[in-house]
């Protein structure tokens, strides 16, 4: 999973973990035993491998999906060499249509949840199943900063603005 540790990857790991998943994840190693913690198998640094090439050396078939949520357009391409042949790779953001090794794309950034969906995962946070990181708070007079933050910095977890 690329992009494990923010606002979308913390939740994906663990739902993927929860699942029986075996999940490896791209992590600074101020980061790995945090993504542990939420259920990461293996996890890659990404500033020190080739997130692809480990990924690849740690399940030499290739995974069954890969969720990239950093990578668009035909960066994904590269990303995608880490599924196996007719695996999937998954991302928020769009992409090539065809992949080489009949790798599978599937784009959800207009993904519109199901009735019952938001329900499940907000009972999973309540009841301590779901963990929630907030890795930035802003008063809403600061909000443009939180935007140039949320672009150019690595913060664990969620921004969040409030009015107080």
């Amino acid at each position: 999973m690329i992009g494990a540790t923010g606002g979308i990857g913390l939740f994906a790991v663990q739902l993927a973990a929860a699942l029986g998943a075996r999940v490896v994840a791209t992590a600074t190693e101020e980061d790995e035993g945090y993504l542990r913690g939420l259920g990461a198998t293996d996890t890659v640094d990404y500033r020190r491998a080739d997130v692809v090439e480990e990924t690849l050396r740690l399940v030499p078939g290739g995974v069954d999906v890969v969720v990239d949520l950093v990578n668009r357009g035909e960066g994904l391409t590269d990303t995608a060499r880490a599924a196996r042949p007719r695996g999937r790779l998954v991302s928020p953001l769009f992409g090539p249509a065809e992949l080489e090794r009949d790798v599978s794309p599937v784009y959800i950034g207009s993904f519109q949840a199901l009735p019952g969906d938001l329900e499940d995962l907000a009972a999973r946070a309540a009841d301590g199943r779901l963990q929630v990181e907030i890795g930035a708070r802003y008063l809403l007079d600061n909000a443009v900063q939180a935007v140039v933050d949320f672009a150019g910095k690595h913060i664990r977890g969620k921004i969040v603005i409030t009015t107080a």
